[in-house]
């Protein structure tokens, strides 16, 4: 029994990674999987499994899930707090439900093939519905998020997460799949274009950019691909008006305003970050922090308050839209002792990590995401940051020769 259990459990691993994007429509099976996953745990992991873990920022993760565990449960708000703090301990607990299997390689794979499925699915939607008869346009936002599987942030994010991946698993020599992970990085980034998700084309600019500052030893061949897809990117951001107008959300009649003034007017986070500085201001929680159910509250009180526009004021309330930044989040939520918990832990992996590629461009992925989006609110964003945790908390089985060093 417990062989048969150690054989299929990374499969059981994989196949939840494989369905998190399909969430809508088969909504209990990843539950299942993770259930699975749990009762199995004690039957396949070995005590040797738990030296896996890098000792000092496992331990600070810990000591941040534990400190906002114990601060809920002490100022009595663990019950209302419960749906972030489930998704917190959740992150970490799939860094643990991971440890008794060896290597990345099959759960990066998960990752590629996951977003190569959503791709097909969503596209196949867009192409269902235009026949149909839908009022579709390239670039038209709206009538694309209708048609995809899940809201296009995390789509982006599995996106970048699959180009990384895809990057990290090519060799150095020639080798048959090199062809299939540049046809997935290119597929990724088309997709990632066609969606017009702005942070994940801000991911891949900046990833670009941390190339330079690494040996790029696995040819020419992908340089070459990223390369031309960047300047087709810079090319087409320069010569389409359409597209620029789409990555700035600029109406029509806002065009005049100038590029700053009408991104500042139209992007709901500036609403909502100003409305979290008055709140940290008014509510100078310090040390308790508000709790995370709270600062929500706190939020739409603002947004009522605040803003005149009544169109818009009535939107946001009715959105219930939370601080868009996880740190924001954290700071208003847990107070300085949690930030500096949890910004700490990033730091640390930073520092540890800063001369290789492959978990310094994950890792810079994951902060750039979190800065416009409250990750531990939702599961698909715990699961993603859980495979983050994953490839950064435990040690390679061995090394890699395949790892590109800073320059």
């Amino acid at each position: 029994m417990r062989i048969l259990l150690q054989s299929i459990y990374p499969y059981i691993f994989l196949l939840l990674y494989f369905t998190i994007p399909f969430d809508n429509y088969v909504r209990a099976l990843p539950n299942i999987l993770l259930i699975t996953l749990a009762i199995a745990f004690p039957f396949v992991v070995q005590k040797n499994d738990f030296k896996k873990l890098k000792k000092l920022p496992t331990l600070i993760f810990i000591g941040f899930v534990i400190f906002v565990l114990v601060q809920a449960l002490a100022l009595g708000r663990l019950r209302i707090d419960s749906p972030v703090l489930e998704k917190i301990n959740l992150a970490i607990g799939l860094v643990v439900l991971y440890i008794p299997i060896q290597g990345f390689k099959k759960i990066k794979k998960a990752i590629i093939f996951s977003s190569v499925a959503a791709i097909v699915f969503s596209v196949t939607s867009i192409i269902v519905s235009v026949y149909k008869g839908a009022d579709f346009q390239f670039m038209d936002s709206g009538n694309i998020i209708e048609a995809m599987l899940v809201d296009r942030l995390y789509l982006g994010l599995l996106c970048v997460f699959s180009i990384v991946a895809s990057y990290s698993l090519l060799k150095k020599t020639y080798h048959p799949n090199n062809g299939y992970y540049v046809v997935a990085i290119i597929l990724n980034v088309l997709f990632i274009l066609l969606i017009v998700s702005r942070i994940a084309i801000i991911a891949l600019i900046v990833l670009f950019i941390l190339g330079f500052f690494y040996k790029r030893s696995k040819g020419t061949q992908l340089v070459f691909v990223v390369a031309t897809l960047f300047l087709g990117l810079v090319l087409v951001f320069i010569l389409n008006n359409d597209f620029r107008k789409k990555i700035f959300y600029t109406p029509t009649n806002t065009e005049s305003k100038g590029l700053v003034a009408n991104t500042l007017e139209m992007e709901p986070r500036t609403i909502i970050w100003n409305c979290a500085l008055t709140v940290s201001e008014v509510n100078n929680e310090l040390w308790k922090g508000l709790g995370f159910a709270s600062t929500n509250e706190e939020l739409i009180n603002c947004y009522q308050d605040s803003i005149e526009d009544e169109e818009k004021r009535a939107w946001l309330v009715s959105k219930k839209y939370n601080t868009h930044n996880q740190f924001l989040d954290i700071r208003l939520a847990t107070g300085i002792v949690g930030t500096l918990l949890f910004v700490g832990f990033i730091l640390l992996v930073f520092l540890r990590n800063k001369r290789e590629f492959f978990p310094t461009a994950l890792l810079l992925t994951i902060v750039l995401f979190l800065l416009v989006e409250n990750l531990f609110h939702r599961q698909i964003g715990a699961y993603y940051v859980g495979f983050v945790l994953i490839l950064l908390l435990i040690k390679q089985d061995k090394p890699q020769n395949e790892t590109i060093e800073a320059a």
